[in-house]
């Protein structure tokens, strides 16, 4: 099951049906950005089996430039992605599913920007390295214990482990 209440956090166990989420919106997204898409990647926490995570698909397209993609702004929202206004200028963000049930979030950053290229090197060294991944986890539980009703809270208390694994990656 994916969706969750936007501005809340809970936590579920790796469910398979998550990655068949991404597959199906990845195809979707595919057909709207055609060539635009330069790479396509199932990022954050519901692609790492063995760590907790919101039930929200998030997934990162590395795009030519933020300006192409903002032309697809209009077929986004045809397929249920609505745009947030953003104070990153490395990224477009949008949302899928009502606030009651937010069930997917888009990132785009442009080739080179580090943006996306981040959360993927993010996810491959959790993939790798899975005694970090449980220390990951464990650092989520206990702020989503304590910031259950405080996403952007929980959000950026989590911020210095990410840093300093995107450190580790060698990307940075």
């Amino acid at each position: 099951m994916i969706g969750l209440k936007r501005g809340t956090v809970k936590l579920n166990e790796y469910d398979p049906n998550w990655h068949r989420s991404f597959v199906q919106e990845a195809k979707k997204l595919k057909r709207v950005f055609g060539q635009d898409a330069l790479n396509i990647q199932h990022v954050g926490s519901t692609a790492i089996r063995g760590i907790l995570a919101k039930p929200i698909i998030d997934i990162g397209i590395i795009v030519p430039s933020l300006r192409i993609a903002k032309s697809y702004t209009k077929k986004l929202k045809d397929i249920g992605y609505e745009l947030k206004p953003e104070d990153k200028k490395e990224r477009l963000f949008f949302t899928k599913g009502p606030a009651e049930k937010r069930t997917h979030y888009l990132h785009l950053g442009k080739i080179g920007s580090g943006y996306v290229e981040d959360m993927i090197s993010f996810r491959d060294y959790l993939l790798e390295h899975k005694d970090i991944a449980k220390q990951y986890s464990q650092l989520k539980t206990k702020l989503a214990e304590k910031y259950k009703d405080a996403r952007e809270v929980y959000a950026q208390k989590k911020k210095k482990m990410i840093e300093q694994i995107i450190k580790r990656t060698g990307k940075v």
